[in-house]
């Protein structure tokens, strides 16, 4: 998962809505490791509630 400086969210190189995360989300197992990369513009605080969310 990629969290651009503009606060965009890339799943494997697909640009996710906010609403469709979940959903996208739900195609790989619950047990999948997820790395989130963000550049260093991104606001500290987008970035843990994108965390926050994928831990569920």
């Amino acid at each position: 998962m990629t969290v651009t400086a503009e606060g965009e969210l890339f799943v494997a190189d697909r640009l996710v809505g906010e609403a469709q995360l979940d959903a996208t989300l739900q195609a790989y197992p619950r047990e999948s490791l997820v790395l989130v990369r963000a550049d260093k513009v991104t606001r500290l605080e987008r970035f843990v509630a994108i965390v926050d969310h994928i831990r569920g």
